[in-house]
């Protein structure tokens, strides 16, 4: 389990409540599901799934710079640095919740369920396109963080949503945009650039005691862009 910051956390809830007034006059039935996701994300942030471990260089810092860093990303970096003596750590690749499991099966979920009931047809190939777009951008912009892990900055999915108008075939409902060209691109691309940094880390360069994909340093990236669709689809 993470160790929470606190301010972020009780920041990205109460953004969350403007959404209920977005979506009075009834169109909080059809956002409802959209709504509960983005709240079961937050709950659930700090919550690790381990995959397995492998042997990573570790980083020189000082006691004061690992004591500030820990502070900034909210990891235990001084205590992990000082708990062992050898120069390599024993990295723990974990999956948070709350940031790679649930947004990803409702990516799927909407991909593969959203359109069954509509009559438009299912946008394949401009989301097959975004989201390879966004994977390029997210692993370009990924950077990995001596003891911290994979950091990808805030501002990531944003770019979804030009891509999302741009791509977007005409007559597609904008609700359908927010969810199959927005969100879903979105998260995949994230997640994907993350696990591309991952496998092609140069372990003997740079490492970290975790790399939490979709927690520590990516969360809130996926977070916000999940939040934007939610709005959108709300306003569409």
């Amino acid at each position: 389990m993470n160790k929470p910051q606190v301010k972020p956390l009780v920041f990205f809830g109460l953004v969350l409540i403007p959404t209920l007034f977005l979506c009075r006059d009834g169109l909080f039935e059809k956002n409802s599901v959209f709504f509960i996701v983005l709240l079961v994300m937050l709950l659930t942030s700090m919550i690790e799934v381990p995959l397995y471990t492998v042997r990573t260089k570790k980083p020189e810092y000082s006691d004061k710079e690992a004591l500030c860093i820990g502070e900034i990303y909210g990891v235990p970096i001084l205590e992990e640095m000082q708990a062992d003596t050898e120069r390599r750590y024993k990295t723990r690749i974990t999956l948070n919740i709350g940031g790679f499991i649930i947004p990803l099966f409702f990516a799927f979920y909407l991909l593969l369920f959203s359109n069954r009931m509509e009559s438009s047809p299912l946008p394949l190939l401009e989301v097959t396109m975004s989201t390879l777009l966004m994977t390029l951008i997210s692993y370009m912009l990924a950077e990995v963080k001596g003891g911290v892990g994979i950091l990808v900055p805030n501002y990531v999915g944003i770019f979804a949503i030009p891509l999302g108008f741009l791509l977007a075939p005409s007559g597609l409902p904008g609700a359908k945009i927010a969810e199959l060209l927005i969100f879903v691109p979105a998260i995949f691309g994230i997640l994907l650039g993350m696990l591309i940094t991952l496998v092609t880390l140069p372990r003997e360069e740079v490492g970290s005691a975790f790399f939490n994909i979709g927690g520590i340093g990516s969360f809130y990236s996926i977070y916000l862009i999940s939040f934007l669709a939610l709005v959108l689809r709300s306003i569409a």
